[in-house]
């Protein structure tokens, strides 16, 4: 395929994909579960921190988490004393995630929210508009939330889920977690208007490379945070002000069979 017909392909699982009915059956269900900010930012930090494995087991875990907040995540976060609360995630599991990973980063947030009053506030601290992209201020919104670690204790769960793309992680699900809350909808939320769409990276996991590769959008073999932000220029091809709409034309080629039908 020349570009104009990558364009038109890609353009048309987007517009086939990126409709509400997307929602049900995706991490992102759980932000759209509640009506403020506040309980949509953390919901979603959470709900795209555990987005990993088979999806089913990811909409199962989150509820799980949900559950035990008494589905008000805010006031759950707020009110957290990682001492007192942590045992409340005894047992809980989502494959290399324990209960002590999610209490750890419950009582992180809780030490933002007691400095920024918001998650998007401490995101906002170490952004620039000057910026190409959102990798500065990511690698300060990760360092900021590690910072309000409890304990000294080895924290490489949590590390798992909160990378920084300082190492060259292609941070996936933060990337993931930053296109809820920055685009537009109707899947995704736009809480953090401040961003512009065109400084997000789409979110690279081994099935988006894999596809990437075969529409040529990368050469690199490597699925790092340099090939993320390689795939996400060459994206700019099709739309400059918002390449990362595109992780859905990618996540419907996956599931429709449409990459066998146009790249085989």
């Amino acid at each position: 395929m020349n570009n104009n017909e990558k364009k038109k392909f890609l353009d048309s699982l987007v517009r086939k994909y990126e409709i509400p009915e997307f929602i049900d059956n995706d991490p992102i269900k759980f932000p759209h579960m509640f009506d403020n900010f506040q309980d949509q930012e953390i919901s979603g930090l959470i709900s795209s921190a555990l987005a990993y494995g088979k999806r089913d087991k990811i909409l199962e875990s989150v509820e799980k988490i949900l559950k035990i907040m008494d589905f008000e995540p805010y006031n759950f976060v707020t009110n957290f004393d990682f001492d007192k609360d942590n045992k409340l995630f005894n047992g809980f599991i989502h494959r290399y995630t324990s209960g002590r990973d999610i209490a750890l980063l419950i009582s992180a947030l809780n030490g933002v929210l007691k400095e920024y009053s918001r998650i998007k506030n401490s995101f906002l601290a170490g952004f620039s508009i000057s910026d190409t992209n959102i990798k500065p201020a990511l690698t300060n919104f990760v360092y900021t939330i590690r910072g309000y670690l409890p304990t000294e204790e080895e924290a490489k769960g949590f590390y798992f889920l909160i990378p920084s793309p300082e190492k060259g992680s292609a941070c996936k699900r933060l990337n993931m977690f930053l296109r809820w809350m920055v685009r537009p909808g109707p899947v995704d939320l736009n809480l953090w208007q401040e961003i512009p769409t065109d400084r997000l990276i789409i979110p690279l996991d081994v099935h988006v490379a894999r596809l990437s590769r075969k529409l040529d959008l990368t050469s690199r073999k490597v699925d790092d945070w340099k090939t993320a932000e390689e795939i996400t220029e060459n994206l700019k091809e099709f739309d400059k002000k918002d390449p990362a709409k595109y992780d859905f034309a990618i996540f419907g080629m996956g599931i429709s069979g449409e990459s066998t039908k146009y790249l085989l």
